[in-house]
């Protein structure tokens, strides 16, 4: 038997199991667990010039359109839509309630605090908050899954959430998050 065979056989054994272990690892770093992770640990980082683009890489369409429409009748909107769009967004009938001391309303199927911050559930963000995030009771089904996360640690307050990730085009996407 000619010795190039078996030398070459190692070879390709070798570059298959280096790309199964790349596409193992690439996987473990796409995992809803992992996306809530580097989520939030990105968003507590500093206001970002490009919050857009980071967002719609990990929030749904549908959550990004249910908080902006909230906000923008909640708070002073911009120029960026008409008069007459305002009032018919901001007039519809929603089913709002208390909950947890907030007045929260339903748009388009997400419960959205009037006052505080969607992702977080707060005005404020305390410093633990960016340095103690942890993620934990990863439920997984094909093309969706929950995951709970607990912000903060010491004598800060703490919060704790649980976020509802969807399949949408092959990525994990936020569609809700709720305190806990």
């Amino acid at each position: 038997m000619d010795p190039l065979i078996p030398h070459m056989r190692n070879v390709f054994l070798f570059a298959f199991l280096l790309c199964l272990s790349n596409f193992t690892q690439a996987s473990e770093q796409t995992s809803p667990e992992n996306i809530v992770y580097n989520f939030y640990k990105s968003y507590l980082k500093e206001e970002s010039s490009d919050n857009g683009r980071f967002l719609s890489q990990y929030v749904s369409d549908e959550l990004m359109k249910s908080i902006n429409d909230s906000m923008m009748c909640n708070y002073d909107s911009d120029d960026s839509v008409s008069a007459e769009e305002l009032e018919g967004k901001c007039s519809q009938k929603r089913e709002c309630k208390q909950f947890k001391g907030r007045y929260i309303c339903n748009w388009h199927g997400a419960w959205v605090d009037t006052d505080v911050d969607y992702f977080t559930k707060s005005q404020d963000v305390y410093p633990s908050w960016k340095a103690s995030i942890s993620t934990f009771d990863v439920y997984q089904k094909e093309n969706g899954s929950s995951v709970n996360v607990i912000l903060g640690a010491g004598s800060e307050p703490k919060v704790k959430f649980n976020v509802v990730l969807e399949k949408i085009d092959r990525k994990w996407k936020n569609t809700s998050v709720t305190e806990q």
